[in-house]
């Protein structure tokens, strides 16, 4: 399994090295990688290598909300379908950019919510290692 963060930020969030510490903790599930974009422009796009043969998870204010049960549900559903590498993005203050808007409309069911305020880094890294943490059996999340 390949997890991908992808966040649209233009400075440091203070919380780099709790960050650091549920990647390292995800890392025991599979690969996991973390990119900070600081000046995504829409001319530019997204790498290819994160809009080829990868699942998109866009996080929006408007998607789905999860609780951890649910959540590690649907990351195990899309492992189940064959979706080895995905990739979570995080937009900016000015929202998710229009490429990734699109490609997440092809996928299927990809827009999730944590509340109207967002999602910062560290809640994703947190919510996906719960996740898997549930999917396996673990006792992080009780």
């Amino acid at each position: 399994m390949n997890l991908t963060i992808v966040s649209f930020a233009k400075r440091r969030t203070g919380c780099e090295e709790a960050e650091a510490e549920f990647v390292r903790r995800l890392s025991g599930h599979g690969s996991v990688t973390v990119e900070v974009v600081k000046n995504w422009k829409d001319k530019d796009g997204l790498p290819t290598r994160l809009l080829g043969n990868t699942y998109p998870v866009g996080l929006y204010i408007d998607g789905r909300s999860y609780t951890s049960t649910t959540l590690a549900q649907h990351v195990g559903n899309l492992l189940q379908r064959g979706n080895s590498h995905l990739v979570f993005a995080i937009g900016g203050a000015d929202g998710m950019p229009p490429v990734w808007t699109t490609r997440c409309a092809n996928a299927g069911p990809c827009r999730v919510s944590r509340s109207p305020t967002g999602w910062p880094r560290l809640l994703l890294l947190e919510a996906l290692y719960r996740s898997l943490d549930i999917l396996h059996g673990g006792n992080y999340h009780k």
